[in-house]
């Protein structure tokens, strides 16, 4: 079996392992329940990025339970009760159990061994670059988001029939309800980002569109639109601001 194990898969594991942690530092993911929503994220992205290769998903496993065992508490073994000595029946349950662990380590080093993601590499760096690429515009669409709800709640407060007219029914495209709040979409943002607008006189609902989304779901979930993204994926259609009470448009 040893002899058949490829460089490469361990340089991409290695990789993935670097991505992953870099994710985890940037979104600040200190617990197990934030870790656990960018092993998601990665996992949704990884199936399609393999087409739910068995061997290629093993080996992002691998790498998420390498990563998560580094936060798990070490603490020191519980001396053993006076008296208490350790038998033969105890010595071969714990062979039993270095057996089992054994096993399964043979068994993901195996699944390592076969060149996957020997092939699919530029799949994880892509994944890395898109990522990396998008994380510095977050906060500027999170911004423009602010402003167009602001331009919004003077809309309503100055003129709510009107809005209601023009946005209560449906969404809008944000040029159509406000043409120069509109040219004022920030210039580096990615090309085809746009907003849609949803509103009536008490509430609103302000989207932006999938060009950011992915990296939104990992750095601010709550702001995905729960309303149409069903599936748990690295991208998503829209995200956004929303008053609770449009929260289900």
């Amino acid at each position: 079996m040893v002899g058949h194990l490829k460089a490469g898969s361990f340089m991409d594991q290695e990789k993935i392992k670097q991505t992953i942690r870099k994710m985890i530092a940037d979104r600040d993911a200190g617990s197990s329940i934030e870790r656990e929503k960018i092993y998601g994220a990665a996992r949704s992205a990884f199936d399609r990025a393999v087409s739910g290769d068995p061997a290629a998903m093993m080996e992002l496993e691998t790498a998420i339970a390498t990563i998560e065992s580094s936060y798990a508490p070490r603490p020191d073994a519980p001396p053993a009760p006076v008296g208490q000595r350790g038998g033969a029946g105890q010595n071969l349950a714990r062979m039993a159990i270095d057996v089992v662990v054994g096993a399964l380590v043979a068994a993901l080093v195996v699944a390592a061994a076969l060149p996957i993601l020997t092939r699919n590499g530029k799949a994880i760096d892509k994944l890395k670059y898109q990522y990396e690429e998008a994380l510095p515009q977050v906060p500027v669409a999170i911004n423009f988001l602010r402003t167009v709800a602001a331009a919004i709640v003077k809309m309503q407060k100055a003129d709510p029939a009107g809005i209601e007219a023009k946005a209560s029914a449906k969404y809008v495209p944000l040029q159509a309800l406000d043409p120069q709040l509109g040219k004022q979409m920030p210039a580096s943002l990615p090309h085809g980002s746009s907003i849609i607008v949803r509103a009536d006189k008490d509430n609103y609902k302000i989207l932006f569109n999938w060009t950011l989304c992915g990296a939104v779901r990992v750095e601010q979930p709550e702001m995905v639109d729960p309303v149409r993204t069903k599936a748990d994926v690295l991208g998503c259609p829209y995200f956004g601001l929303w008053t609770p009470g449009a929260a289900k448009w």
